[in-house]
């Protein structure tokens, strides 16, 4: 489970892929994003995807072709 300063992200995970580790079994948490928490201003929204609704916490193989998440 990664959370924290977004910018770390990117490392934490080129790390645990180097070593291995299935992309299923990363997790990530993308709370940073969300507003009202409802999925109503779409502040959240990456794609078709509501953070706040759908999250806030997603596997990495879920969200890796989502570039603006990471």
């Amino acid at each position: 489970m990664i959370a924290g300063p977004p910018v770390v992200y990117r490392f934490v995970i080129k790390e645990l892929v180097n070593r291995r580790m299935d992309d299923k079994n990363i997790w990530v948490d993308l709370e940073r994003k969300m507003k009202c928490g409802v999925g109503k201003c779409g502040h959240c929204q990456i794609n078709n995807i509501y953070l706040c609704q759908d999250g806030p916490v997603f596997s990495y193989d879920k969200i890796k072709k989502l570039p603006e998440a990471i």
